[in-house]
């Protein structure tokens, strides 16, 4: 019998490749809108009796000015009070139900048995309704606590980069790139919180998702009873400025610290690129193959060929407003030149020779089966559903998102990484000891310009 077999199987040729459906079968969730414009996703799982709710805001972004770090301070103070309940009172609520409540400015996550879902949904639109902010001693110790860990991060070149990074791209008159001092910390009051809350906390432009043991008709129902009585405003959204800080050529933008033994280093610019334009697929593949993750050139290169650094990589991040394209590494002082070279040279290289095709395929595979191991998780349904929305993306957008990547090719990668508009010059970002690097640096050709910590020229 066994004899058989192997006569019908020829072991010589390779086995065929099952052809695959590549439109994955995102159930989109059920999903109505309230009269005052709230929006409302549901997405049954029946499995375990808990539910997760989320609360989205989709805001444009905008300046904080003189109050720079003001949304830090109102996450926090989301959970300081409320008219029905104070602070401790609050506390003790969540602590009793065994639930587990996040806030940031954007967002409020809730994760309940539930056995008090109806207890949980009714303590989110107490928060998001009724909010006084008038905890004055819970707002003077978060400022407090906020001040501290500016003054931690003064001494962090990371964090000095990071800042200075975005001052140079965006320029501090941009809400990416203002940035929170201990001045505009203590600037900010309850007023200041309330003023933001009124303007920011509606109804209509906001989404609610609920995620688990749950039915339409009993979220309608909650919806109906907790949050028909959220009045309906008229959002204007606010001016932002649209032209960015992009050199005439590439330069070299050095923030002195005489203590380093390293550099930090950051290469990139502002970029236009958002997730509905035709090159997107194609950009965030080039972006794979040069720097993202363990595989990608520059890690292959920088850590594993020349030990220059532990790690290298690169971030492309489209946006609705503006998108930016950096590269990111900390090297010895001694080769910080032939870092910035080698890193030049690799994304030279990806705009003058095509990627070979076992490159791309590696990144295809990789990044579909990050997305295909997402989807695991039904919170990540809903965030994918809304980002549809509120990023208008065409319809079925992540249910063809394999499709679009399969379908690049190696022409596609090498025209995203020839075009002007999503690769630009370049800034040469360096927080280091100047003393030690810039005899070596001032060989590479490029202009050479010194800021402050705070991105204020010196020169």
């Amino acid at each position: 019998m066994f004899a058989n077999i192997h006569k019908r199987v020829n072991r010589n040729l390779p086995p065929k490749r099952l052809k695959r459906n590549r439109v994955i079968n995102i159930e989109n969730p059920e999903f109505f809108q309230m009269e005052n414009g709230l929006k409302v996703l549901i997405v049954e799982n029946h499995k375990l009796p808990i539910v997760r709710i989320g609360l989205e805001f989709d805001y444009q972004p905008f300046l904080e000015k003189n109050k720079s770090g003001i949304r830090k301070i109102f996450s926090q103070m989301l959970r300081a009070g409320t008219k029905n309940y104070s602070k401790e009172e609050l506390d003790d609520v969540i602590d009793y139900m065994g639930i587990s409540l996040y806030t940031s400015f954007s967002e409020i996550y809730v994760s309940t048995l539930k056995k008090y879902l109806t207890k949980s949904i009714s303590i989110i639109s107490d928060i998001v309704m009724n909010n006084d902010f008038d905890n004055s001693l819970e707002l003077e110790r978060i400022i407090k606590q906020r001040i501290i860990d500016i003054n931690i991060s003064e001494k962090d070149p990371n964090s000095i980069l990071e800042r200075v990074k975005n001052i140079l791209y965006f320029g501090s008159d941009h809400p990416y790139g203002e940035y929170e001092t201990e001045e505009t910390i203590k600037n900010i009051t309850s007023d200041d919180l309330k003023k933001m809350y009124n303007k920011y906390y509606i109804p209509n432009i906001s989404y609610i998702s609920f995620i688990g043991d749950v039915t339409r008709k009993e979220i309608e129902k909650l919806c109906n009873l907790y949050f028909s009585v959220w009045e309906k405003k008229t959002y204007v959204e606010e001016v932002i400025k649209k032209e960015y800080n992009i050199p005439s050529s590439s330069e070299i933008n050095i923030v002195d610290l005489p203590t380093l033994t390293q550099s930090s280093i950051c290469i990139g610019s502002p970029v236009n690129l958002r997730k509905n334009d035709i090159p997107y697929f194609s950009s965030m593949l080039a972006n794979g193959i040069l720097g993202g993750g363990a595989q990608s050139r520059l890690f292959l290169n920088l850590r594993e060929k020349k030990a220059y650094t532990y790690g290298a990589y690169s971030i492309l991040r489209p946006d609705k407003y503006i998108g930016c394209f950096s590269v990111y590494t900390q090297v010895r002082n001694e080769v910080t030149d032939e870092a910035i070279k080698d890193i030049l040279k690799e994304i030279s290289n990806m705009a003058k020779d095509k990627v070979s095709l076992e490159e791309l395929n590696i990144k295809k595979n990789e990044i579909s089966g990050q997305f295909i191991l997402d989807l695991e998780d039904p919170n990540r349904i809903i965030d994918l559903f809304i980002c549809e929305l509120k990023n208008d993306l065409p319809k079925g957008f992540y249910k063809n998102y394999l499709n679009n990547i399969k379908s690049v090719t190696i022409d596609d990668v090498y025209k995203s990484c020839n075009n002007e508009k999503l690769f630009p010059n370049k800034r040469i970002v360096i927080v280091g000891k100047s003393t030690e690097i810039l005899k070596k640096i001032r060989k590479l050709g490029m202009p050479i310009r010194y800021f402050d910590k705070f991105g204020n020229p010196l020169n």
